[in-house]
């Protein structure tokens, strides 16, 4: 399985989920948000598409949210959990885990073999840094979570030549921009610096 790991510093911290210290959660369906850190009707947007994902393609997405990894790292506890699940087909290895620790502050994409041509490395990367940490840096687990869900989801749809019609009910969203006082005072500085020079 690939492995790709972003330790985000800057989780706002939100809920209190539950997490097994002494093993692992129990598999419970499409999404697990022990973490308790999404709503109701993200868990439906989710379940929904991830269930015509597999419908259509075999393909097995999951997402779990959970407080701590505590006693384990991050890539540790996504391949136990990965084998412990069996997320993807036996023989075909084409699952996706979306691994999100709020308190570790960490995220992760854990994706099978079989999905390796759809799901590269740098996707893979670049769906973590420019879609989920963004969001959630603004405390926006709901968007993150399925900004990241409909992307995957396109990949795995591109490979297998299907149309997936649960993507039509995910916006497509750029993360906002927090702005602080230098974002305001740095353009004025810049002109009183270049009048100075005029003169």
């Amino acid at each position: 399985m690939k492995k790709i790991f972003i330790t985000l510093s800057f989780f706002i911290f939100t809920g209190t989920g539950f997490c097994e210290e002494a093993g692992l959660p129990n598999y419970a369906g499409y999404v697990n948000d022990y973490a308790n850190i999404l709503s109701d009707g993200t868990k439906d947007k989710l379940t929904a598409l991830f269930a015509e994902i597999e419908n259509k393609t075999t393909s097995q997405l999951a997402v779990l949210t959970i407080d701590t990894l505590s006693p384990l790292d991050i890539e540790t506890y996504a391949v136990k959990l990965f084998e412990k699940w069996g997320i993807g087909q036996k023989g075909k290895n084409n699952g996706v885990l979306i691994l999100v620790a709020v308190k570790d502050r960490a995220v992760r994409i854990e994706v099978g073999y079989g999905l390796e041509g759809a799901i590269p490395d740098a996707l893979a990367d670049n769906i973590i840094k420019k879609t989920m940490v963004p969001f959630f840096k603004n405390g926006d687990y709901d968007t993150g979570v399925l900004q990241a869900a409909a992307a995957i989801s396109k990949l795995i749809a591109g490979e297998y030549n299907v149309d997936i019609s649960e993507l039509d009910n995910i916006k497509i969203e750029a993360p906002s921009k927090k702005f602080s006082i230098f974002d305001f005072l740095f353009p004025i500085l810049v002109i009183i610096m270049l009048i100075r020079r005029s003169f």
